[in-house]
């Protein structure tokens, strides 16, 4: 899979454009949107077809409620990289320009994390207390604390964080992620038996069918706004009492957003609903902070669900 866009996001290639550009930057970072947006339309004049430029004059042109300048220039990134590795839709979906469930593609997804792999373990650990794999394990124990899983697809393993939680209560473990840094770091660990570099849904529609006694997904749905297909994938999978288990971040509204992190945000009523659909039973729900964000929790929820 290749994750690096086919352009670079630290020069257009022009030095002026360069120049105007890194000023733009500074004035976004003080907070000055309107310098910032002419210092951008400047680059642009000099490199017109280099995607980070209209992707920073679009945060520029949100910051001062110019949303149709903004999706103007949204657009134009789309249509210079249709593979998205910048992420201009999940900024489109917040400003209803675009779909929420087509608003996470997996090239920035993938190109995101390979940048992270180096240092995800330490970041998310040590500066944003990050616990989801804990939790999830904490909830299998508290309900199912007899249960031991022979097979467990790890869904978005990162560098195997989830993996190690579950230690001795998992017999074999096969990873999937879109990010192939991420996969290269938990082949290091030794504690998969498979590892694989793709989408999360594709890979669950290769698995045996009810071959899979869990199924696990620690803060990983927060880049799948539309749950049902790997719902769906998910439960295809699982043998008879098989368990789907995962964190989500949640909202207080309905249905699916893309919040300020941009990030997906699942309202609990959703999952619910959508888990009932696909023919779960809901075994546990519990509100569930598995990570800071500038210091501050992340409201979020952890869900076991049963397979019939």
């Amino acid at each position: 899979m290749t994750t690096r866009p086919p352009f670079s996001t630290r020069s257009s290639g022009d030095m002026i454009a360069d120049r105007r550009y890194a000023y733009g930057d500074a004035a976004l970072a003080d907070r000055d949107w309107q310098a910032a947006l002419d210092l951008f339309e400047q680059t642009l004049e000099q490199a017109p077809h280099w995607p980070p430029a209209h992707l920073a004059l679009a945060k520029a042109a949100l910051a001062l409620g110019q949303e149709a300048r903004a999706c103007t220039a949204l657009e134009r990134v789309l249509a210079l990289d249709p593979a998205d590795h910048l992420g201009a839709a999940l900024l489109l979906a917040r400003i209803g320009g675009r779909p929420v469930a087509d608003a996470m593609p997996a090239a920035y997804v993938a190109a995101l994390f390979d940048d992270y792999a180096p240092r995800f373990d330490s970041h998310l650990v040590g500066q944003l207390a990050y616990r989801a794999p804990e939790l999830l394990v904490a909830a299998l124990d508290r309900h199912l604390p007899e249960r031991h899983f022979a097979d467990v697809l790890d869904l978005g393993c990162g560098t195997g964080l989830m993996a190690r939680a579950l230690g001795s209560r998992a017999g074999k473990v096969f990873g999937v992620d879109l990010s192939p840094g991420m996969i290269a770091v938990a082949a290091e660990t030794g504690l998969y038996d498979g590892l694989e570099a793709g989408e999360l849904v594709a890979f669950l529609e290769q698995q045996p069918a009810s071959g899979t006694d869990l199924a696990i997904a620690a803060d990983v749905f927060c880049y799948v706004p539309d749950l049902a297909p790997a719902f769906a994938g998910a439960r295809r999978c699982l043998a008879p009492t098989g368990i789907l288990a995962f964190t989500v971040q949640t909202h207080s509204g309905e249905g699916v957003v893309i919040g300020a992190d941009c990030r997906a945000h699942h309202a609990p009523g959703l999952v619910r609903h959508l888990a009932a659909e696909t023919g779960f039973t809901l075994l546990a729900e519990q509100e569930a902070i598995s990570r800071l964000d500038a210091g501050k929790p992340v409201p979020g929820a952890l869900f076991l669900l049963a397979a019939p």
